[in-house]
């Protein structure tokens, strides 16, 4: 299941994100409710410290980025779900920045509801502090589809977002939660 081509929509400030509900409802001709897959921020990879050099106090900080939210409506054309996923990021930029860019990965894996993964892809960003921005939201929107087996529906699905990580980075969000 590849998760196609993404757009990419900024913001000046910070994003206000307006989350779709979850469970958004779909009908067939049959009128038999069908829904879409829940869409879930993985906590411990919704933010990433990056640091210049061994130090991390506030001021050997480069840069930050949030995962802030996720969205997710979807449609049936017959047996695939069809999403429509927006994540929402924050960088912010550190004292210690020197490049005015904050580079981001971040993943998206679908995942039966017994925690099968059955497709997952990882995404780069680079998020540029242009001119004296500090703050920078950023919004991408994904479109993955999910093929569907006779008795299925897009609630038997779920769909995960978060950072990519190293050990070492993710150590350091679960230590300063």
């Amino acid at each position: 299941m590849p998760l196609p081509a993404r757009s990419v929509k900024s913001a000046l400030g910070p994003l206000v994100l307006a989350l779709v509900p979850l469970l958004a409802a779909c009908s067939s001709d049959d009128e038999v409710a069908l829904y879409c897959p829940e869409a879930y921020r993985v906590g411990d990879a919704s933010r990433l410290v990056k640091f210049v050099g061994a130090g991390r106090d506030l001021t050997d900080v480069r840069y930050e980025v949030e995962l802030q939210g996720v969205g997710l409506v979807c449609e049936y054309d017959d047996d695939v779900v069809e999403n429509v996923l927006r994540v929402a990021l924050l960088a912010t930029r550190g004292p210690a920045d020197q490049e005015r860019l904050a580079p981001v990965k971040y993943f998206v894996a679908i995942t039966t509801l017994d925690q099968r993964i059955v497709a997952r892809e990882e995404f780069e960003l680079a998020i540029p502090f242009e001119g004296n921005r500090t703050r920078v939201a950023v919004a991408e929107e994904l479109e993955p589809r999910i093929p569907l087996k006779p008795g299925e529906s897009g609630a038997d699905y779920q769909i995960y977002v978060g950072l990519s990580l190293s050990r070492e980075e993710l150590r350091y969000n679960r230590e300063n939660r």
